[in-house]
């Protein structure tokens, strides 16, 4: 059976010094491990995003910031069977996409995260890494930072991603689940900066996001709550 064609869509904001690591891993290696389309969506970066992300193969477009709007306007742009949602500062390891595409052959699998693993030693990462694999199991809730993969079909039939600044991953993943399993494909792996837990702090990090969001849970508005999330990005210099 010929297996589908793989398209990444990148959100992009000031990653000049990330954004390299996971463009050469997506471009290298066997053809079956390679990603068959790649789109930068740039949120208008200080630093030389765009440049870097072209230098490197990547189509770039720039979209308004935020990160459902920039994903969901890199998806516009992609025709491939699956299209696979990734933050920039994360790299999938080698045979991961390989994995994927074999997995995507099955036609009844229509959505899927990867496995996790924050690149940085501790036991809280580990129980950060369980968490996140446990949380696509049991609720089918993928966050950004697990990546997604989605059939194509199956993501323009539930609207695909809404121009949220902040869970636009939780909320197309609660209207993927009324459509769909969501799986957790083994033998993948991403691995994820530790940046935001290092330079914030772990503790202070993991409260402030659960505090986002259970007011999420309960209807707060994602525009509000975004205030009190900074950029994920590096500063330019």
């Amino acid at each position: 059976m010929q297996q589908p064609s793989l398209g990444v869509a990148i959100c992009a904001l000031d990653e000049e010094r990330a954004l390299p690591r996971l463009l050469e891993r997506l471009s290298s290696g066997a053809a079956d491990d390679r990603a068959d389309d790649v789109v930068v969506a740039d949120g208008r970066s200080r630093d030389r995003t765009v440049d870097v992300a072209r230098a490197l193969g990547a189509r770039v477009i720039v979209a308004p910031r935020g990160r459902g709007a920039q994903l969901g306007a890199a998806a516009r742009e992609l025709s491939t069977d699956v299209l696979v949602f990734l933050h920039a500062d994360c790299v999938p390891s080698p045979g991961t996409l390989r994995t994927l595409r074999a997995a995507f052959v099955e036609a009844r699998l229509e959505a899927a995260a990867f496995r996790q693993r924050v690149d940085a030693r501790g036991v809280f990462y580990r129980a950060v890494e369980r968490a996140a694999d446990a949380r696509v199991r049991a609720l089918g809730l993928v966050y950004g930072d697990s990546g997604l993969a989605v059939r194509r079909s199956l993501y323009e039939r539930v609207g695909g991603f809404r121009d949220l600044p902040l869970f636009e991953d939780v909320e197309l993943s609660r209207r993927l689940r009324s459509a769909t399993r969501v799986r957790l494909v083994p033998g993948t792996e991403l691995v994820i900066s530790a940046r935001r837990w290092q330079r914030e702090g772990a503790l202070r990090t993991t409260l402030r996001n659960w505090m986002l969001m259970l007011a999420f849970a309960a209807g707060a508005d994602p525009v509000r709550l975004a205030r009190h999330y900074p950029p994920h990005s590096e500063p330019p210099g």
